[in-house]
């Protein structure tokens, strides 16, 4: 570079280092600290950097719990791995129930269920919003096309640790009464998702050892299923 710099100016660099750099050869890929950049001011703010994050990488893989409430019975907690794809395709192979399989590709989902020996398919119809979590992430960069966003709670933009925000519908849905992401704001990475339904089900799913990945090959996202297994298709929710 032309210009000299200052020793201010260069050790302020060596302290900036991105959350996720891509090297030019798509060869590394490693977590970092937060470029220098202005604090987020606004819930927008948050997810564009959350949407720029998500925009570095082929995709992510991560653990997940994930906790069922429905109306009048009990909560059902649920655990496993995902695999993420951009854009929207995810799949989520679950080790309690044990070989349990969620298939999220673009508005269509497969629900495989071992014990029953039955596939069960479903295709959002809603074009107002992203209905899925694969769906949610694929449109983080606009979100405000779909939903109006506010904060969980008041105040300023934290510039580190959790940070809440509710997702509510521009226009009446039938199904989907409020959507919440929870952001670690030292990473800009998504920790928390979580669907409210207007018939009372709420479904969170909670992200652990989330990681990016250089690849993800698309027969990751192929539903093989054994001999017999029977495919139903269904309008209700799985």
């Amino acid at each position: 570079m032309a210009q000299a710099r200052t020793k201010a100016s260069f050790a302020q660099e060596k302290r900036t280092f991105p959350i996720l750099l891509v090297a030019c050869l798509m060869i590394a890929f490693w977590f970092g600290q937060a470029p220098a950049s202005p604090p987020d001011r606004t819930p927008e703010e948050v997810l564009t950097h959350l949407s720029r994050t998500f925009n570095r990488t082929k995709g992510f893989r991560a653990d997940f719990l994930q906790h069922l409430r429905v109306p009048n019975g009990k909560p059902v907690l649920s655990k496993g791995s995902l695999l993420y794809r951009t854009p929207g395709k995810m799949v989520l192979h679950y080790s309690d129930p044990a070989g349990q399989i969620l298939l999220l590709a673009g508005n269509r989902l497969a629900f495989y269920i071992p014990q029953n020996r039955q596939v069960l398919i479903k295709t959002m119809r809603s074009r107002h919003i992203p209905e899925t979590p694969a769906l949610l992430f694929a449109s983080l960069g606009h979100l405000r096309k779909y939903f109006y966003i506010r904060p969980e709670q008041g105040g300023d933009v934290p510039v580190s640790g959790p940070y809440g925000l509710e997702l509510i519908p521009r226009k009446p849905d039938r199904h989907l009464a409020l959507a919440r992401i929870v952001v670690n704001m030292s990473t800009h990475l998504p920790t928390t998702i979580t669907f409210n339904e207007f018939n009372g089900m709420e479904m969170t799913i909670d992200l652990q050892n989330l990681h990016p990945l250089t690849h993800v090959s698309q027969t990751s996202f192929n539903l093989v299923l054994p001999p017999g297994t029977t495919v139903v298709r269904t309008r209700q929710g799985f």
